[in-house]
This record gives C-alpha cells, sequence and structure tokens, in this order.
C-alpha cells in the first residue's frame, strides 16, 4: 500500500510506517489489541487519522486532541480534536472523511464524524470506538430490511387536472419532515456524507436537495462505478479506504461515500455517524475511488465514485453504519422507458426501502423525460408504472393521462404516490421485485372540456336502456358528441327520481368520498390494491347514475340482501363502519383527451 505523509518530521515517518504494517496484518490482530478508551485520552494528548484523499491511496494528518465532551448526547461521549496536514489547511472538514480512523500511540480511540458548520479550522468531534463496537457489533440483526416511513395509510387528495398542480402530499420534502436546510447558524452536525450521483439531471437533483439534507446527505455529480488500473475494489476495506453505500447502479447511479474506521474479519465499521439511522440496514457496501478534494468555502467535499460492490452493510444506527464482507444485498430490479421525441431505455436497480425507494424512482423517472422532452412548453403525457409484488402473479399496475404547461412533475407524483402507498401500508409487509414506468410523452395539447348533457327520454322504466349524449369541446377544436349508453337496473325504485352525471376524474373522485367514503377506505391489502388500480383516469368521461338501495356498507364492503330485521339493527349500529348502502350505475368511456368539467340532467323514473 502506498503511504503519503504530510509534514513528515522522523517520528511520524516511523509511525507511517507502522501504520502500514499494522492495515495490511490480519483485522481481529488490530482490533483486539490497540484500542485506547475515552478515560486514558487527555487533552494535548497528539496523534494521527487516516483517509484517502486521492485514488485509493490511504494517507495521514495529524491530530491533537483539545478535550472530552462528554454525554453531549444521551449516553454518548466526543473527542475533541484539531486536525492538520495535506489539503486539512486550506479545506478545513472534507465531506467523505466521516469514519476516518483516529490513533493515538497507536491505539484507535474513534472515527472522525462531526464538525461544526461555518468552522474556518479544521475542528472535529471524534465517535469513540467502543460506543461504535458496543451500538454496531452487538446487535441481533434477525430482521432484515429496512422499515422507515410510517405504516400509517392515508387516502391521497383527489386528482387534479391543474397543468401547475403541486406535488402529492405523501412526496414532498415537507410531508416526509424534511425543512429546508439550514446555513445561518453554528452548530454541531455529522460531517456532510457526499451523495454523488451520477445520469441524473441537474435541475431534479436540485429539487431532491431539502430530502437529501434533512438526511446529511451532500449531492455531487460525478460519475458512475470506476475502474482504474490498479484499483483494488475486491480487496478487503482496510481503516482509512474509502466505502460507499449503494442507493442506485445502472445507467443511473447514487452512492454515498465514506470511510472506514475500523475491521474485525468480515465486520466493517464506518462513518462514525448515522447514515439515515434505519437500525437494521440492506444496502449495498461498495469500496470507492476518489478523484480529488473539491474545497469550498462552503462544504469542501471529496469528489469520489464506487469502484465495486464486495458486501452489504446491515446496521445503520447512532454511532456510524456496520457492513459485512463477501454477503450480497437485495435491490430492485427497475426499467423506465420514455417514449416521445425519442425512444430510451433506462435500466437499473434500486435499493429496497420504504423511504427512499418511491423518492429515487421518481428523481429517475423525471431525469429520464428531461434527458430527450423539452422543459417548458405544453405537453400530454401518459405514464404506466407496473410492480411486482412478491407472492402475486400478476403485477399492480397504476396508469393515467395528463396535461402538463411546464415541469410541474404532477403527473410522475401522482403515479408514484400509490407506489409509495403499497409499500408503506398498514396491512401487511411487502416485498416488491420489479418496476417498470413507461413514459409517453407529445408535444400537444390534448384536453377536452365537458360542455352540456342530454338524454333521450326524460322519464324511464326499471330495466331500460337510457342514451346520454355528452358535449366535448376540445381545446381550439369542434365540439362533438359522445354517446353512452346507461342501463338503468330492475330493481331500480319506481317513483324516484335519478341524477344523471357526466364528469371528469376529478369530480368523479369526489363524489366517490362524498356518497361512500367507506368503500374508499380500505381494511385490507386486498382492497387497497383494487383501490389504487382502479383510480380514475382523467382520460375517462364517466356518466354516473345514482341509485337508492335497501342495505348496508360495513368497513368497505356492501349488504343488499339482509333481511329486514338485520337491516333496521344495523341501520342503527352504534358502531363505526356502518353506511347507507347507495348503489351507483358507473360507465366509463375512454377518450383521446384529458377531461375536464361536469354537467347534470334529473331523469324521474315511472
Amino acid at each position: 500500500m502506498e503511504l503519503k505523509i504530510h509534514k513528515s518530521p522522523y517520528f511520524f515517518v516511523i509511525l507511517g510506517i507502522f501504520s502500514a504494517f499494522i492495515s495490511i496484518s490480519k483485522p481481529m490482530l488490530f482490533a483486539a489489541e490497540n484500542i485506547m478508551n475515552v478515560d486514558e485520552i487527555t487533552p494535548g494528548m497528539k496523534g494521527y487519522g487516516k483517509t484517502v484523499f486521492t485514488g485509493e491511496r490511504i494517507e495521514i494528518f495529524n491530530v491533537e486532541v483539545l478535550g472530552i465532551l462528554r454525554n453531549w448526547e444521551a449516553k454518548s461521549n466526543m473527542i475533541l480534536i484539531r486536525m492538520s496536514g495535506g489539503p486539512l489547511e486550506k479545506s478545513g472538514i472534507i465531506a467523505g472523511m466521516s469514519g476516518s480512523p483516529v490513533y493515538i500511540n497507536h491505539r484507535l480511540i474513534g472515527a472522525v464524524a462531526y464538525g461544526w458548520s461555518f468552522s474556518k479550522d479544521a475542528i472535529a468531534g471524534v465517535t469513540p470506538i467502543n460506543e461504535m463496537k458496543s451500538t454496531l457489533l452487538n446487535i441481533p440483526t434477525q430482521e432484515k430490511g429496512l422499515s422507515l416511513a410510517s405504516t400509517d395509510w392515508e387516502l391521497p387528495s383527489p386528482l387534479q387536472n391543474d397543468p401547475a398542480g403541486t406535488p402529492t402530499p405523501s412526496l414532498t420534502p415537507e410531508s416526509q419532515g424534511v425543512t429546508s436546510y439550514d446555513f445561518g447558524n453554528i452548530k454541531l452536525t455529522p460531517i456532510l456524507s457526499p451523495l454523488i450521483v451520477s445520469g441524473v439531471d441537474t435541475e431534479v437533483l436540485q429539487r431532491m436537495n431539502p430530502l437529501f439534507h434533512a438526511h446529511g446527505l451532500y449531492p455531487v455529480q460525478g460519475g458512475s462505478f470506476a475502474s482504474y488500473p490498479g484499483t483494488s475494489g475486491k480487496s478487503k476495506l482496510v481503516p482509512g479506504a474509502s466505502v460507499a453505500a449503494i442507493l442506485i447502479r445502472g445507467d443511473l447511479s447514487a452512492a454515498v461515500v465514506g470511510t472506514v474506521t475500523y475491521v474485525d474479519e468480515n465486520n466493517v465499521l464506518a462513518f462514525g455517524h448515522p447514515f439515515l439511522q434505519t437500525g437494521n440496514a440492506d444496502l449495498p457496501m461498495a469500496s470507492a475511488y476518489v478523484y480529488t478534494v473539491l474545497c469550498s468555502q462552503s462544504n469542501s467535499v471529496k469528489m469520489a465514485s464506487p469502484v465495486e460492490i464486495i458486501g452489504r452493510i446491515y446496521q445503520d444506527r447512532r454511532a456510524g453504519i456496520a457492513g459485512i464482507l463477501g454477503e450480497s444485498p437485495r435491490m430492485i430490479p427497475c426499467r423506465i422507458e420514455v417514449d416521445g421525441s425519442q425512444k430510451l431505455e433506462h435500466n437499473f436497480e434500486i435499493v429496497d426501502n420504504k423511504l427512499l425507494t418511491p423518492s429515487l424512482i421518481l428523481m429517475a423517472a423525471q431525469s429520464a423525460v428531461l434527458s430527450t422532452e423539452r422543459k417548458v412548453g405544453e405537453k400530454s403525457v401518459k405514464i404506466r408504472l407496473s410492480a411486482l409484488i412478491e407472492g402475486y402473479e400478476k403485477p399492480v399496475v397504476v396508469e393515467n393521462v395528463f396535461y402538463e404547461l411546464d415541469q410541474s412533475w404532477f403527473s410522475l407524483n401522482h403515479i408514484v404516490q400509490p407506489f409509495t402507498m403499497i409499500i408503506n401500508n398498514q396491512f401487511q409487509s411487502v416485498r416488491i421485485n420489479r418496476i417498470d414506468l413507461k413514459i409517453t410523452v407529445l408535444d400537444t395539447r390534448q384536453t377536452a372540456y365537458i360542455e352540456s348533457i342530454r338524454v333521450d327520454k326524460k322519464q324511464v322504466k326499471p330495466g331500460d336502456t337510457l342514451q346520454v349524449d355528452v358535449c366535448l369541446k376540445p381545446f381550439t377544436g369542434e365540439s362533438f358528441y359522445q354517446t353512452v349508453m346507461v342501463h338503468i337496473p330492475d330493481d331500480t325504485l319506481p317513483g324516484s327520481m335519478l341524477n344523471v352525471t357526466a364528469c371528469d376524474a376529478t369530480f368523479g373522485q369526489a363524489l366517490n368520498l362524498g356518497r361512500s367514503a367507506g368503500k374508499y377506505l380500505p381494511t385490507n391489502f386486498e382492497q387497497l390494491l383494487r383501490y389504487i388500480e382502479n383510480m380514475e383516469r382523467n382520460n375517462n368521461l364517466m356518466v354516473r347514475v345514482l341509485l337508492a338501495k335497501k342495505g348496508i356498507t360495513y368497513k368497505g364492503e356492501g349488504f343488499p340482501s339482509l333481511p329486514a330485521s338485520m337491516l333496521s339493527i344495523m341501520s342503527f349500529s352504534n358502531q363505526s363502519g356502518v353506511g347507507p348502502l347507495l348503489d351507483e350505475v358507473i360507465t366509463r368511456v375512454p377518450t383521446a383527451y384529458v377531461l375536464n368539467g361536469n354537467q347534470t340532467i334529473p331523469v324521474s323514473v315511472k
């Protein structure tokens, strides 16, 4: 291993040679015999740290202990140090140094993990190694996978055809407890971890910044997986080497870069602070190659790329992350096809993660569209998302069409939201095996307004067929009539008045919630899937006839044939979830337009 010693008096030359010997020795011996407890550390002690500034070369920087911040967080101590040497004089603390091991008298004390915003000096907080070991290596890992987002399911807002519609609540950073990154205060925070992203549009990445910053990630556009002569991606990670947690790999890539702190046989500890603090985790772990250190007045950062996946991250807690070499994580295969001015396909794998998967899919879809389509101007968008769920033969399909005037991203948000509802449902654990997304874009406005409605007769009998003619007015086009045939059920109550309504998806969704809300509040996973797959589509012309029925609804299910005694008892039930049964004849006719508007006409029953 090549070493570079900065400010190298004779003492540090010997120290560097000894450090190199330790790095190539068996990790178990290094771990067991070379640890220093916090109680042994006093201000003024000097030592060194190890990290990578260029390539894969582990370099030495100087360290002086300033003091111990005891119980700075509950049951946690922090060692306060001043760092010097190499680019640190110019750069200050560097994003990507998280996890850099620090030694005093050749004994490991912990990992560089914290810093102060706007600090001019390279003053850092070190997470003690014993806290990292006790937190990360002594926790059982029976449950694999991530459980990040709340499982509480909420009914989505009604569909919007407004071309300037805002993102749906479940996908905006604010709705996930994310606030804009605060650069105005000097405070102790985890050192930012560079999120190296490739294949993603600059504007899209900027839109995602609030979400990433809230988790201590510093998005940087870079390259995908690196491959250079001499890179040792297949070799075991050693203390001071760069390590990456992979979020996406393939035609798009995203990886969070930090530094290895400690190795015990096949176990690797890194970062010294949480990545997302998910507890049990299942993320790919890769070695990384550092191109250079980019010095900045706001945040200096390592420009890096992952090299090769060599293990799996299985713990993500307050004291850092833990990975194991040689194990393979689970990722979800994804394909995004864009059919517009060009036809392109993007294939990649994405981390299986309740919080990040929907957001990363959204980011990938936006970037895929912008790679070929114009940013400003009218466009009609058709989107079809297919998700294959383990245990189900057929994929769940969410499909809709939209009109957009600018980059509102409403259409993509609206399609990804049902997917978020599925993986965060409250009924059962879900394992997604594959995601396919097809986006068709036309640079034209294909919208129409529902102008009027007429029927062939004002009085009907039970069992009749009613002809409904709906007048549609396309944008800048001539009005035309769309005929819809509606069957009046045989058990329709004579003497009743029927309201025949022609409407768009927005109004139809509002009627659904107002007339039989219980039907659209799933009480099990199968109901949720049916609800999602049957969400109203913006190009469907809906003709609806509301019918009064003798019956009740209970927890979303209709009971039209109850005995009179049971019907009487249940109608006055003091239990929630019971409501009147209102049947409705709904006829949907697909059109070539995104529809808007509604019209109603009354019809009497003989």
